[in-house]
């Protein structure tokens, strides 16, 4: 994907060239991308005469460092879906590769670029924030202007903060307080046409063999900053092959899959995520467009007024936040909001245990034996296995299989590091995004914003109830599919000639249970009991005041505040 320098340099003395860069990194998109529209419509001087959209493929980027294949192809879809797009409009997307804050520069001199343009990374992931500073440092250095837009929330973070004073929001409640005196939303931004762009055929001819999207998945680069052989993941050619995720990348799939979700108008206003099913393998019963959040193939502000609109439509009695779906896209904001606010405090402390004024210290085990098990679906309860197995051929699960995954991992059973799963989550789903991945992680293993660490997950009853028949096990866990009903949950409690029937011999075909949940659960709370009692301590001797004791029973407003995701 490189190239040299001589006839673009060549091309770039040419009296009278404006060129500026809009450079892409998490919104891919065209439509609502203020930050793409200021670039074509630069007021800064006289309009530019050349446009170059960039998207740097960078191993080190949140995007790639940790990655599967299927979220690998998932990035791809999307990139190729873009410049299609930008080719329809006569421009197209301009693909480099390796470190950004080495690789712009040069082609801010080849190109002969004025101005740079981009999305800003408002939660301080620590990764962008660097990335970002230096980009700025390298810019000023050439005298060039960077302007940076806030699009990935609804409202820019900065503009909650504002809006919230000295008090920031730490509840959900009391963050749909502040969204509540937020201005009126500002409607989505079309998408530029044609017209916006300037013509650079003579460019693209030039050019028309470079900076291409990657064909192979195994074109991407792999991160810069970690040797290879100690990535969580590696992988060839042949784990690239007959992937099947559960949606494919694009802003055109992500337009079209909030088109379909949008239609029945009835079920839109009716939403409560509480009541969707997690065990309903072949349709979805969410609207399944967080994949396309994460990337920034959808607007969150589109999806919004989309919502309006469905809604708009019908008389069907309405939900309201935070279960609606409405109240989803407060849940993401508000995560965001909360990864700023803890990297604010200590920078690079979001997704960690470390210095998180979010969350509390808990002595976890660190099992290699367990964790494993608990990534590749081994952990012989069927239900959780399923949830993990769905993860690794999906690239998604249903937001309750998540709480059951995370619960069993940490507090419920294993009592291994929320961190871990984190990390196994970022590599793994479609939809990983840093604010939230945090977030559901610090909540479901009661480290932070969720401390009733007594209500824990059963593996086995949980969804039972829901899916007697285990419709959704027999699809991720084909070795199980013979299983009468009675055992599908529990084909440890199956007779031997019950198993031998279906084909199964536990501890080979499938493992036993590798922890009795009705044991481990009781010790664990015990152990979340202790590290609360000093946790409290740990806050009294350093304010001189004792913090509020965690609940001690279920309370109805802390059941409406359960997590929820997309």
């Amino acid at each position: 994907m490189a190239s040299s320098t001589s006839s673009a340099s060549q091309a770039a003395s040419k009296n009278g060239r404006r060129a500026v860069m809009h450079w892409f990194r998490k919104g891919l998109r065209l439509h609502d991308n203020p930050s793409l529209l200021a670039c074509l419509q630069q007021q800064h001087s006289k309009k530019p005469t050349h446009v170059y959209p960039v998207y740097v493929l960078d191993g080190d980027s949140y995007q790639l460092f940790r990655c599967t294949p299927l979220k690998a192809n998932f990035l791809v879809e999307s990139l190729r879906d873009l410049d299609t797009s930008l080719r329809k409009l006569g421009s197209r997307l301009y693909v480099l590769e390796g470190d950004p804050v080495q690789v712009l520069p040069q082609h801010w001199k080849e190109w002969n670029i004025s101005h740079i343009y981009f999305e800003e990374d408002e939660t301080g992931e620590p990764y962008a924030l660097q990335r970002d500073d230096a980009i700025r440092k390298a810019a000023k250095e050439q005298d060039i202007p960077v302007h940076a837009c806030c699009s990935e929330t609804l409202y820019p973070l900065k503009a909650y903060v504002s809006k919230a004073g000295s008090k920031l929001p730490n509840t959900m409640g009391s963050f749909q307080k502040v969204f509540a005196k937020m201005p009126p939303l500002q409607k989505p931004k079309p998408a530029p046409t044609a017209k916006d762009f300037p013509p650079q055929q003579e460019e693209q001819d030039e050019y028309s063999t470079q900076f291409l999207v990657p064909t192979k998945l195994t074109d991407l680069p792999w991160p810069r900053s970690v040797p290879k052989e100690e990535l969580d993941c590696l992988w060839g050619p042949n784990d690239c092959q007959n992937l099947t995720p559960i949606v494919r990348g694009g802003e055109t799939e992500a337009l079209a899959q909030l088109q379909r979700k949008m239609r029945n108008a009835s079920w839109v206003a009716s939403f409560e995520k509480p009541k969707t099913s997690c065990t309903e393998p072949n349709n979805p019963s969410t609207t399944v467009l967080s994949p396309y959040m994460s990337l920034g193939c959808l607007s969150p502000r589109t999806f919004w007024y989309a919502i309006d609109e469905a809604i708009g439509r019908t008389n069907t009695k309405q939900s309201k936040p935070p279960v609606s779906l409405h109240g989803q896209l407060l849940w993401r904001d508000f995560n965001n909001l909360m990864a700023h606010s803890a990297n604010k405090a200590h920078p690079a402390s979001w997704c960690r245990m470390k210095d998180n004024m979010y969350c509390r210290e808990i002595p976890w085990d660190d099992n290699t034996y367990r964790l494993d098990a608990w990534k590749n679906g081994q952990t012989g309860y069927p239900y959780i296995d399923a949830c993990m197995m769905q993860l690794k051929t999906e690239g998604w699960i249903h937001h309750l299989g998540r709480h059951a995954v995370a619960c069993f991992l940490t507090r419920g059973d294993l009592w291994q590091s929320w961190e871990r799963g984190a990390e196994h989550f970022e590599s793994h789903l479609l939809d990983a995004d840093y604010g939230l991945n945090g977030f559901n992680w610090l909540w479901l293993s009661c480290s932070g914003f969720f401390y009733q660490y007594f209500r824990c997950y059963s593996p086995v009853a949980f969804q039972k109830k829901n899916d007697p028949s285990g419709t959704y096990i027999r699809k991720f866990l084909p070795v199980l599919a013979k299983l009468p009903n009675t055992y599908i949950y529990e084909p440890w409690k199956a007779p031997a000639a019950v198993l031998k029937t279906a084909g199964i011999k536990l501890g080979v075909d499938y493992p036993r249970p590798i922890v009795d949940h009705s044991v481990v659960s009781k010790e664990n709370m015990s152990k979340m009991a202790d590290a609360y009692a000093k946790h409290k301590a740990k806050a009294a001797e350093s304010s001189g005041a004792s913090p509020k004791q965690p609940p001690k029973k279920k309370t109805k407003r802390a059941t409406k505040q359960t997590k929820l995701k997309f």
